[in-house]
């Protein structure tokens, strides 16, 4: 679905910052937190409960990337800013409305060079 930046007024998609929404990054924080409990399994010390506390929360970070990695982008790819709203929803309807907006009916998608 198509955003609008609040600040530029940029019409297009939105993408995601390094640690945020990025399935891969989402993947290797499962994988460190797996990787920190097979290590210290059977071990009962403090410092590996604090280990193994550690390998929860990074297991529930990257189950969070991967699931926000399904969501629209919120980083303006034109200011950078993280300012992008949805056009079909209310909030974005009222935006343009009050900002006279004019949206084109398809925007402009990034295209490859086609050779002949």
């Amino acid at each position: 679905m198509e955003q609008l930046c609040t600040r530029c007024h940029f019409i297009g998609h939105g993408r995601h910052g390094l640690f945020s929404g990025n399935a891969y990054i989402g993947i290797a924080q499962i994988s460190l937190g797996l990787a920190l409990i097979a290590t210290n399994i059977g071990r009962f010390n403090w410092s590996e409960i604090i280990i193994l506390i550690i390998a929860v929360i990074s297991i529930f970070v990257g189950i969070l990337n991967i699931l926000d990695s399904k969501k629209p982008g919120r980083i303006c790819p034109n200011c950078k800013k993280t300012d992008m709203i949805l056009i079909g929803t209310e909030e974005g309807q009222k935006f343009i409305k009050e900002n006279n907006i004019s949206v084109p009916k398809e925007t402009k998608k990034q295209s490859s060079p086609q050779s002949p």
